[in-house]
């Protein structure tokens, strides 16, 4: 549900023509208008903040950003708990071992998903979506947990899971970069599809590596 709101008020700004600094209707006014609850309303609105396409000012609304500009690790949420450098690396070494586990018990249908999955983030990255590309990036992270077999895994990404999320969305400010995400996405199906779980990994190490260097930090 997030996600849709994300998607409904991104519709809304293009369709308004909203520019940098104009303001958004408030909370109360999008969950008529969206009919959703408050808090789908303010999950939404934290997806596209990190997503670098709203800004919430305390006290005073949400406004249309200033697309581009700084650093993508700018809009990093959870510096008090973790750097974005930390949790990048904790991605590095996680990711490719739950990868390693999950390979094998990938169905043929999964990895066809997943090749899916790739081709429509790419097709959102093109048409500047960057709330669907980033809802197809984590249905990709989150399929290779989901069937890693190892609940302590599992647990571990849901206890981190917003953290690292919002490390899979930061760099999507920079949405003309998102199509390397989608590239990078397709080296990973494509070892997959080859039975190259070895290659399969390091596609996803460099990944996360690539990740990283957009948001400036070299692991």
């Amino acid at each position: 549900m997030p996600a849709r709101v994300a998607e409904a008020i991104q519709a809304m700004i293009a369709e308004r023509n909203l520019k940098a600094g104009d303001q958004l209707p408030s909370q109360r006014e999008l969950t008529h208008m969206l009919h959703a609850s408050r808090p789908s309303i303010r999950e939404g609105i934290s997806m596209l903040e990190t997503l670098g396409i709203v800004s919430v000012e305390v006290g005073r609304g949400v406004y249309v950003s200033e697309r581009g500009g700084g650093s993508p690790a700018d809009r990093w949420r959870f510096s008090r708990d973790h750097s974005l450098r930390e949790v990048y690396q904790f991605r590095a070494a996680l990711e490719p071992a739950a990868l390693a586990l999950a390979a094998p018990r990938l169905s043929a249908g999964d990895i066809v998903a997943m090749r899916a999955g790739a081709e429509a983030l790419l097709e959102a990255a093109q048409a500047g979506n960057a709330v669907g590309a980033a809802e197809q990036d984590t249905l990709f992270h989150d399929l290779i947990y989901q069937r890693c077999g190892n609940r302590i895994f599992r647990e571990i990404q849901a206890q981190m899971r917003q953290a690292m999320q919002d490390s899979q969305w930061v760099p999507m400010v920079i949405i003309e970069r998102v199509h390397d995400t989608a590239s990078e996405h397709l080296m990973i199906v494509e070892a997959l599809e080859a039975g190259d779980t070895a290659g399969a990994c390091a596609a996803l190490a460099n990944h996360i590596r690539a990740a990283a260097a957009r948001c400036d930090i070299r692991l």
